[in-house]
């Protein structure tokens, strides 16, 4: 499943850019981060209170949280591109 991130004042058609996807759970325990993963990423280990405000949806459609995202990916090995 691929996840995007949507930025204040993103749309959904934002998706298609670098900055907003997040990644892809590749179901064999990876996540696969692109660079809004890198972003998110430092928002939360600075406590920027502009997470608040970020909007994760998935290939489907479907809206989580910020929370329900890192959740949903603790688990897995995280590979970051350099």
């Amino acid at each position: 499943m691929r996840y995007y991130i949507l930025y204040p004042g993103d749309t959904e058609e934002a998706v298609i850019n670098d900055i907003n996807q997040l990644g892809e759970d590749n179901g064999f325990k990876v996540f696969w981060a692109n660079t809004g993963f890198k972003i998110l990423d430092k928002a939360v280990n600075q406590n920027n209170p502009i997470i608040e405000q970020f909007k994760i949806v998935t290939d489907q459609g479907k809206y989580i949280s910020v929370e329900k995202f890192l959740d949903k990916i603790k688990k897995l090995k995280i590979r970051i591109p350099e």
